[in-house]
């Protein structure tokens, strides 16, 4: 991606902002940035230090096409700097968010000029303009990326949308990433061969992830579609809400200081024929939710929501306002989501409202405006006097205009089922909380390590010492049965599957079994599939591979009670297509008894779709040394796999260049269930 500075003259122009009642807002400010060819904000924030930063796209290059464009500007309107970032064809900026040390992060879309791929965009400057970091994900031929927040001083969460190279299929998908844009895991959800977008995200006080968006079911309906991940990018629960109608998509996504969760975006179910804008709020103590839509003919739609003045404040585009055009809306609701007031801006050609800052005195909106064909970026801010009303001087400058919206409300109540996975997860399954009756079958062990490797493939210095010291603390510390070993000469393609065989032939349902694998993985980018590199392949063929896929087979055959796949190995990371919800752990009897009940085929691997270091400490790969550490360091009777993932995660982390992943393996048989190690 090519960096190119551009430089144009801010021309402001004042328009009128047509409200039925001028003395509620008082404009403060009234920016169009006017330029010869469009231009557009799709994304703001207000800084700490007080100023705006804005990101979304610009036509004004010499190549054509749109360019990401981030800017920054005084609270008055004054350009302070800008950077456009893009080549011949069409780039987005589509949010930012400023970082906990003050730096601004953005996330867009490009289109490679070489490939013609739809590649996800990072960037990251400073607060005088420069870049600090940029990373472009590439893996797949379409990924669109629509939101970032702030996850810790290190790390951000991104939502957006991935395809799926061989189906056509459009996913679901939320990444966590560090201050680089180096992506340390990625969940992937939604129905298969139909389209999935996460389009906004939230981090909680609890630090879980909420994100939101829809999800096509096979009728080719739209539900919403709402997400919640822990730390990891472990499912707590995905669900679908209210009924399935045409369109249906959140846009925004917040939390209230009174801990509701606040949903903006558009429905079609039970409109006028177009999208109504549609708002949901969810409430965690009393377990209900709240969802209400309103427009009139046109299409009609939410982008922004925020909580504002004891209420909340919205703002989106209509199409309904005037003559089929967009129109800018404004809307504040109180907390039971009755309309307090409207406004709108119906003038120039059309104008559109993609986000919202709000403060203490008011608020200010970005978007742009169209004037003679050409797109404007437009900046609006307003201070609220409303506080300072009365409430029957507020009842009376309230007033419904000719441009309300409110001609269609469609209120609906309905109990929660999306936070099923807080609270005590085993509450009403009747759980006994003693250990006495667990039943537990044989513990089989299939431990494979490659170095010696010929031809196209380097020798590696670790993978047998890792490999054996695994096999050895497995021996000495923990109840296993069973162990089959391969090393390098042995740990050819053949035996590693006739090893395979060998479990399914003889793995009993009440039995677990753990697979190590430490060796040279290899991904095919042009067919999207993932390879363990036996001893013995000593061409870049396929053929001399086992394929992930093939693993995943032999996995969901072994009819084991519990399977854990440990990986180290570059790209193991392509094991997970789809996941399914675990149990969240909880340290006690009760827990281990139920995730012991519930069959598990889960994967850990060293790292993603990504190169890892054979190197590292005592002999060991960096990741392989923590493995062991945790696996010698447990005191307890009982240690399940999300505990040494938990462990050994971090330290992976911040002592090399991968990110480890524990997953459910998916359409393995996986039901939430853990691999417990059980101490001699």
């Amino acid at each position: 991606m090519k960096t190119v500075t551009l430089s144009f003259l801010i021309l402001f122009e004042l328009f009128l902002f047509q409200v039925n009642a001028q003395e509620i807002l008082t404009n403060t400010l009234k920016h169009q940035l006017k330029l010869t060819s469009d231009n557009s904000i799709s994304s703001a924030i207000k800084s700490t230090d007080g100023y705006f930063y804005t990101t979304g796209y610009t036509y004004n290059n010499s190549k054509g096409g749109k360019d990401i464009w981030i800017a920054k500007f005084s609270i008055d309107g004054k350009l302070i700097w800008e950077q456009t970032f893009g080549d011949i064809n069409n780039d987005e900026g589509t949010a930012l968010i400023e970082s906990i040390s003050g730096d601004i992060a953005i996330v867009g879309h490009s289109i490679n000029s070489t490939s013609g791929y739809t590649e996800g965009v990072f960037l990251k400057f400073d607060v005088n303009g420069k870049l600090l970091a940029q990373s472009s994900y590439k893996i797949s031929p379409f990924i669109k990326l629509y939101d970032i927040k702030v996850f810790d001083k290190k790390t951000f969460v991104i939502s957006g949308v991935r395809k799926e190279m061989g189906d056509d299929d459009l996913n679901f998908v939320v990444m966590k990433v560090n201050d680089k844009g180096v992506k340390l895991w990625q969940q992937q959800l939604g129905t298969k061969y139909f389209t999935d977008e996460a389009m906004c995200l939230m981090v909680t006080p609890q630090q879980e992830i909420l994100a939101a968006g829809y999800t096509t079911n096979e009728k080719k309906l739209q539900q919403i579609y709402l997400v919640k991940l822990d730390s990891y990018g472990k499912i707590i629960f995905d669900e679908k809400l209210g009924s399935e109608s045409e369109q249906n998509n959140i846009l925004a996504i917040s939390e209230t200081p009174d801990n509701k969760v606040l949903l903006a975006g558009y429905t079609t179910l039970e409109s006028n024929g177009a999208e109504d804008m549609l708002v949901i709020l969810y409430d965690k103590q009393k377990k209900t939710i709240t969802k209400k839509s309103f427009g009139k003919q046109n299409s009609d739609k939410l982008t922004s929501i925020q909580p504002y003045k004891g209420g909340y404040l919205a703002i989106g585009t209509s199409k309904s306002l005037k003559e089929e055009n967009e129109y800018l809306y404004v809307v504040k609701l109180n907390k039971e989501l009755e309309v307090e007031w409207e406004k709108t801006l119906v003038e120039a050609q059309s104008t559109i409202g993609n986000d919202l800052v709000t403060d203490l005195d008011g608020f200010s909106i970005f978007g742009s405006i169209k004037n003679s064909d050409v797109e404007n970026a437009l900046i609006v801010s307003f201070k609220d006097n409303s506080s300072s009303l009365s409430p029957e001087d507020l009842a009376s400058l309230s007033s419904k205009s000719e441009y309300s919206l409110f001609s269609n409300v469609v209120t609906e109540e309905f109990d929660d089922v999306t936070y099923r996975g807080s609270g005590d997860p085993l509450k009403g399954l009747n759980v006994s909380k003693s250990l006495d009756d667990l039943k537990i079958g044989n513990y089989y062990a299939l431990i494979i390590g490659i170095d010696k490797y010929s031809g196209s493939w380097t020798p590696l210095k670790n993978a047998v010492n890792d490999a054996k010291a695994i096999e050895t603390l497995l021996k000495s510390k923990y109840k296993f049965h069973q162990f089959k070993s391969l090393y390098n000469e042995t740990a050819t393609r053949e035996n590693i599957i006739s090893a395979l065989e060998w479990l399914v032939t003889n793995v009993k349902p009440e039995d677990n079994v753990f697979i190590y694998y430490s060796g040279h993985g290899e991904f095919k980018k042009e067919l999207n599939k993932g390879y363990w590199v036996p001893y013995g392949a000593t061409t870049m063929s396929t053929s001399n591979y086992i394929s992930n896929s093939d693993i995943q087979t032999f996995i969901k055959g072994i009819q084991s009670q519990h399977t854990l796949l440990v990986a180290d190995a570059c790209f193991s990371g392509d094991i997970f297509r789809g996941n399914t919800i675990s149990v969240p752990f909880e340290n006690s009897p009760k827990y281990f008894k139920k995730v012991h009940s519930l069959k598990s085929r889960q994967a850990m691997t060293s790292g993603g779709i990504e190169p890892v270091m054979d190197g590292g400490k005592d002999g060991h790969s960096v990741f392989a040394y923590y493995l062991l550490k945790a696996l010698k360091e447990n005191n307890s009777e009982m240690m399940d796999a999300s505990q040494i993932y938990g462990a050994l995660k971090i330290p992976v982390y911040n002592n090399s260049d991968q990110s480890p992943d524990f997953k459910p393996i998916s359409k393995s048989g996986d039901e939430g269930g853990q691999f417990i190690f059980m101490k001699k």
